[in-house]
């Protein structure tokens, strides 16, 4: 009894451990990802089951940083699978255990670990069973390319087993996600859309008679729910022309959020059902385009015509000493994760990973060191000032993006009394480029 009694106690006590170290890590990433990021914004959460059990399938254009984004702006607790070889130490397995990763494993990792992959599918289903929501990449591997891949079976092969093997009384749906980064890079827009679902209910008499083609017939399902609810294009070399012209959206006057998928997808339509010469065409404005505005500093930001408004003006003037203090603490550990990142990084698809990562990890030993040294230096006092150091990081970072925006504005209106024809001209050729 009292051996039970310990047990108890001992279990009781690391889930304590284990949900405070996950809202820590879930703390720190928000964090981060608001320093990393110049804007975030997240559209749709009304169409995310809030009682339900959920099988998120999503795009995977940016490696483990995809996982993290919806972990933290999606408001309900996530679990994820992600390739099993970083799991291989003991401690690394406990950590990213608590994190909610789940490991999964590719013939890459050696054939003799394809066995585990029952243990990691058992997982799956049972945290479904228990009403919460697991994301699966189901086209199975991170890429830059916005053109879409084959699903892999697994997450239907989860979803049908979870539904109708496992006793589960309740109703599972398929939710589709789509991640979008306006590039690989610091200073990058993230926009995550919350899109259709889908119930399981209606496979559950084909899966019970014919497993095999219930299989199939949700995969392709689940594809289709995809291919009407992500951003892509047919081929994979118009992904720059596309990405590019996506980044000028956010340059329009009046620029709604919530109207981004939508536009986002008539540009990506609009290239994938050009022929050769007429995209040809295209090219050759955008390079015509990209070309005149190198022939004068500016960039597609300053031809946007957006007045800075009143409130960003006191902004601008109060945050100041802000942005100085922000930028002398943080300057050392933002240098550092993009060097760390520059070095180590091969795939761009895993440098904007790797570079918040490390930012936010050693931002947080940064934090503490400082602070340790001021309490050292002047005494316990000193630290008050350095318990605010995330405030001027933000305070910094939002100083500067106003900055940039005075800047664009001031550009505009020299070059435009300098030359108005050129200017003209270039506004006219931008109005081509987006589709209507």
């Amino acid at each position: 009894m009292q051996v039970e009694r310990a047990s108890d106690e001992w279990s009781f006590y690391f889930f304590v451990i284990w949900q405070m170290f996950y809202r820590f890590g879930w703390a720190l990433m928000w964090l981060t990802f608001k320093i990393f990021f110049r804007r975030i914004d997240v559209v749709g959460l009304d169409k995310l089951q809030k009682a339900n059990p959920s099988i998120l399938i999503a795009n995977h254009p940016a490696s483990f940083l995809d996982a993290m984004v919806l972990a933290v702006f999606l408001r309900r607790s996530l679990y994820f699978y992600v390739r099993g070889d970083i799991f291989s130490h003991p401690l690394a397995y406990r950590v990213l255990t608590m994190l909610h990763m789940i490991p999964i494993y590719s013939r890459e990792h050696g054939t003799e670990n394809l066995e585990r992959n029952k243990r990691t599918f058992d997982r799956g289903r049972k945290l479904l069973s228990q009403g919460k929501l697991l994301l699966i990449f189901p086209e199975g591997f991170s890429r830059q390319s916005k053109q879409l891949e084959t699903f892999k079976k697994g997450a239907a092969r989860v979803a049908l087993q979870t539904a109708f093997d496992d006793g589960f009384a309740g109703e599972l749906y398929i939710q589709s996600v789509a991640i979008n980064y306006s590039s690989h890079s610091r200073g990058a827009n993230l926009f995550i859309r919350v899109g259709e679902n889908m119930a399981m209910s209606s496979f559950r008499d084909l899966y019970k008679t014919f497993p095999a083609q219930a299989v199939n017939k949700l995969n392709a399902a689940m594809q289709q729910l995809f291919v009407q609810n992500v951003i892509h294009v047919a081929k994979s070399e118009h992904t720059p022309h596309a990405e590019f012209l996506m980044n000028m959206l956010y340059h329009l006057p009046g620029f709604e959020p919530g109207n981004f998928f939508s536009s986002s997808r008539l540009i990506c339509e609009s290239l994938s059902s050009m022929d050769e010469i007429t995209y040809k065409e295209q090219q050759d404005l955008l390079a015509n385009y990209r070309f005149r505005l190198m022939k004068y500093p500016l960039n597609d930001q300053s031809l946007s015509q957006t007045e800075l408004s009143l409130n960003e003006t006191i902004k601008l003037i109060l945050l100041f000493p802000v942005f100085i203090a922000g930028f002398l603490i943080g300057a050392l550990p933002l240098w550092a994760s993009r060097r760390i990142a520059d070095k180590t990084v091969t795939r761009i698809d895993f440098f904007t990973s790797v570079h918040s990562g490390v930012l936010g990890f050693a931002g947080l030993i940064w934090w503490a060191l400082i602070s340790v040294i001021a309490c050292f230096a002047g005494g316990v006092i000193w630290i008050v000032p350095f318990l605010f150091t995330p405030v001027y990081w933000l305070g910094a970072w939002r100083w500067w993006q106003i900055w940039e925006k005075l800047s664009a504005k001031r550009k505009f209106n020299y070059y435009n009394n300098l030359d108005p024809q050129f200017v003209r001209g270039l506004l006219q050729v931008r109005q081509k480029l987006i589709p209507q």
